[in-house]
């Protein structure tokens, strides 16, 4: 038999992996995700990951998610303040310093991973809050 912590964040995990996807589907088809168009002159066109490795990449961002949250956990705040806390940091990654690696590193435009950025501001700190209302709050 499972315990119940273990439970409640295999549970988080799941809802949070599903959580992705909706939000990932929900980007494309309002027509905010990154385009390619800027970087055609480099030979680099629209295109899809593997199903596998697509799941794969929302399973570890939920679960640095799931791991963020719990780093907040109990520091005050509650879990409104615990999952904005987590969900801008995880932005923070996955946002601006992936732009700044990508313009100097490949010496690329910025345009199509700035477009991620602005999104992620909204949809990681949504994806925190879930994540810290998904998780039982600490026993004293």
């Amino acid at each position: 038999m499972m315990r119940p912590m273990f439970r409640s964040l295999l549970l988080a995990f799941l809802v949070l992996l599903l959580a992705f996807g909706v939000a990932t589907f929900v980007i494309e088809k309002a027509g905010y995700a990154p385009s390619t168009a800027p970087l055609a002159w480099v030979g680099v066109s629209a295109g899809r990951l593997p199903g596998a490795l697509q799941v794969g990449a929302w399973a570890l961002d939920a679960l640095a998610l799931l791991l963020l949250v719990l780093l907040f956990r109990g520091r005050g705040g509650g879990w409104f303040g615990e999952g904005v806390a987590a969900g801008l940091l995880a932005w923070i990654f996955r946002g601006p310093l992936t732009l700044l690696s990508v313009v100097a590193l490949a010496h690329l435009p910025g345009e199509p991973w700035s477009q991620q950025a602005r999104v992620g501001l909204v949809v990681y700190p949504l994806l925190g809050l879930l994540a810290a209302r998904l998780l039982p709050r600490p026993e004293r």
